[in-house]
């Protein structure tokens, strides 16, 4: 028998999908757009339901389990869970908002996009390969209410088990990079919940903003490149090309991994957008920073028809995980995406990595790393006086 590395079987399904056989519908599993799946040592993926045969993966349920079946006899059936729908997503807000257009779980993090849709779509120069920015929610104008977003992270912590708390902001082209955008929710969040927060935003215009965005209490940061080679990226994302520029992005990523602990900054390459080559310098340079690579799989009609993309990501996911054992970069705090592969999953160097995840699956142990970092912090961060920000 042939067993599929997880890794590996998380990026098929990803890029090409999966179906449902007759067993898994009767049991209720969902015919929807996406499902997310566990997969075997924790790995979470969000895969497509296909049709017809456009994907050897089938997923089936016996004896009340779930498993997805391989391409042929020689691989066995992989044992999974498939997430269903947060009841919270239901209830309402105190203002009468439904939870579930502030906050998704993705994985085991509630991912909450106050703003609304990705700047860059708004401006008419999204990503081609977004699927989740480029979407709106009910953000209204200067945001939603700090409160509901607070009420909606004591819901999903309630039901739901949630890692970190990732928060996105849709500003670009300001100079803080959308960060001061974010603090309100930031401060509100750390006030009232006890969690990890992350935040996905864009490179400041200034580096103090960086200090700025650790002192109010951010445990990791991520300024998503999502292509390093830097004529590819001019003509896939010209947005991030034409209002911020590549040496900004690299230039941050050199300075925030300085300022945040090891392995709690971290940058996004897209699969299969570039040349593979270009892919593995991108992971070269940011592991070299002590940025963490993380790879996106990326869910597009062109993903799911390239036919030699998922040996090209076989090959970057051996790269990913040396390199950064090389580097000495710290895997453990940034898995669990279910579009992405992070070094971690990859096979990165696991004796800090499992000491991570193993504390942060308990809820003591999930204490203990939330204090280490506010000592860290009290430790190190001073405040910016007015004019280091302006």
């Amino acid at each position: 028998m042939i067993e599929l590395p997880p890794a590996r079987l998380k990026a098929a399904l990803a890029l090409g999908g999966l179906r449902l056989d007759p067993q898994a519908r009767a049991q209720g599993i969902p015919a929807s757009e996406t499902i997310e799946l566990e997969l075997p040592r924790r790995l979470v993926v969000s895969a497509r339901i296909a049709d017809g045969d456009t994907t050897p993966y089938v997923l089936t349920t016996r004896g009340g389990r779930s498993f997805v079946e391989g391409p042929n006899r020689d691989t066995p059936a992989v044992p999974v869970a498939w997430g269903r729908t947060p009841r919270f997503y239901e209830r309402p807000t105190s203002q009468g908002t439904p939870m579930g257009t502030i906050g998704t779980m993705r994985g085991r993090h509630l991912v909450v996009s106050p703003g609304g849709a990705c700047g860059f779509s708004v401006r008419g120069t999204p990503c081609p390969f977004c699927l989740e920015g480029a979407r709106a929610t009910t953000g209204r104008a200067g945001g939603m209410h700090a409160t509901e977003v607070v009420e909606v992270v004591r819901a999903a912590v309630a039901e739901c088990t949630v890692e970190a708390v990732y928060l996105n902001s849709c500003a670009f082209d300001a100079e803080d990079g959308g960060i001061a955008f974010l603090a309100p929710y930031v401060e509100a969040v750390r006030r009232h919940v006890d969690t990890l927060i992350a935040v996905q935003v864009h490179p400041p215009a200034t580096t103090a903003w960086v200090d700025r965005t650790y002192a109010m209490g951010v445990d990791a940061v991520s300024y998503n490149l999502e292509i390093f080679d830097s004529d590819v990226l001019l003509r896939q994302c010209v947005g991030r090309a034409r209002y911020i520029g590549r040496e900004r992005y690299l230039e941050t990523l050199r300075y925030a991994a300085r300022i945040f602990p090891n392995g709690a900054v971290w940058s996004e390459l897209v699969c299969g957008i570039e040349p593979p080559d270009s892919t593995r310098a991108g992971i070269e340079a940011l592991a070299a920073m002590g940025v963490v690579p993380v790879l996106v799989l990326p869910r597009t009609a062109a993903a799911a028809a390239n036919g030699h993309l998922l040996d090209d990501v076989d090959g970057l996911l051996t790269h990913l995980a040396a390199t950064v054992t090389d580097c000495g970069v710290n895997a453990g705090w940034v898995h669990g995406l279910p579009s992405a592969i992070s070094p971690a999953e990859a096979g990165a160097s696991a004796s800090w990595t499992s000491t991570v995840q193993f504390l942060q699956r308990r809820r003591l142990g999930a204490f203990v790393l939330r204090n280490l970092a506010r000592t860290r912090r009290r430790l190190r961060v001073r405040s910016p006086e007015p004019s280091d920000v302006h």
